[in-house]
């Protein structure tokens, strides 16, 4: 998990949307589970799932978009607790 993300509430991510590599802003998020909350990145833009997958193993964090929900490789909502 990058600490940085954290900080700043978002993170610029270079994505390949329809051939071409384009760089979306994804916000920080507190999601509930039956863990505690955790954090996840999100979007409203639709992007492809083996992007989504990428992503996610990419920061290290949760991505959710309008097509999908992805947790790293091997991770759970434990894996990500929101530190008070």
């Amino acid at each position: 998990m990058d600490k940085k993300i954290i900080k700043k509430g978002f993170a610029e991510i270079q994505v390949r949307a329809s051939g071409m590599l384009q760089k979306h802003k994804f916000n920080l998020k507190k999601e509930k589970s039956a863990f505690g909350e955790y954090y996840l990145l999100e979007i409203e833009a639709p992007i492809s799932l083996s992007e989504l997958m990428r992503i996610a193993n990419e920061v290290d964090l949760p991505v959710r978009s309008l097509t999908g929900f992805f947790f790293p490789n091997g991770k759970s909502p434990k894996d990500f607790p929101v530190k008070k």
